[in-house]
C-alpha cells in the first residue's frame, strides 16, 4: 500500500500529521484507512494520512468533480471511467496541497524576514550546501522583494480564496 504520512502501526515510523493542514492530534486522524486520494473505487492502494475536516473536504471536492465514490453493481465503471476518476481525484488532492505549499512558502517568507529584523547575522550562520558538480549554493535566498505574485500584500495569514486562517 502507498500511503502518505506517517504510518501508525510501526513503532519508529514518523508519528501520523495531515499531509494537508499539519493537523497531529491522533483522534483528529483519519490515519487507519487514510483518504483515498483518487477515490476508494479508483485505486483503493493510494492513500494520505489527512485529518477528518480535510478528509471532509477532500471527500466533497471529490463529489464536485465527478469522482465515482461508492461501486454501483448495477452499472460497472469501465476502466476509462476508473481512469478519469483517478486523474480528477489526484487533481483535487495536488491542487489542494499545492495551495497549502504556497500559504507554508508565505509563512517561512515571514518568518525570515523577522529573522532579518531580530537576528541580522542568521544568514551567515546558515552556510552553504554542495549541490551535484561541485557548484555551492545558499542554503537560503532571499525572498524577491514586494508581495508573492497572486497573494495579497500583506501574505501571511491568508487563504488563497481569501479567508483568514492560523498558521
Amino acid at each position: 500500500m502507498l500511503k502518505v504520512g506517517g504510518d501508525p502501526d510501526v513503532e519508529d515510523a514518523a508519528l501520523p500529521v495531515c499531509v494537508l493542514c499539519g493537523e497531529n492530534r491522533v483522534f483528529t486522524l483519519n490515519a487507519r484507512d487514510g483518504h483515498h486520494v483518487a477515490g476508494r473505487v479508483n485505486d483503493p492502494d493510494l492513500t494520505a494520512v489527512v485529518c477528518l475536516n480535510c478528509h471532509a473536504d477532500q471527500t466533497e471536492a471529490h463529489r464536485r468533480v465527478g469522482v465515482r465514490l461508492r461501486d454501483d453493481p448495477a452499472v460497472p465503471p469501465a476502466l476509462l471511467d476508473r481512469l478519469a476518476g483517478m486523474l480528477a481525484g489526484a487533481g483535487v488532492f495536488l491542487r489542494e496541497l499545492g495551495d497549502r505549499m504556497v500559504q507554508w512558502a508565505i509563512y517561512l517568507r515571514a518568518v525570515m524576514a523577522t529573522l532579518d529584523d531580530q537576528q541580522p547575522g542568521w544568514r551567515d550562520v546558515v552556510g552553504y550546501i554542495p549541490v551535484p558538480g561541485g557548484i555551492t549554493t545558499p542554503t537560503v535566498v532571499p525572498p524577491p522583494p514586494g508581495p508573492v505574485p497572486g497573494f495579497p500584500a500583506s501574505g501571511v495569514g491568508v487563504d488563497v480564496q481569501g479567508g483568514s486562517h492560523d498558521l
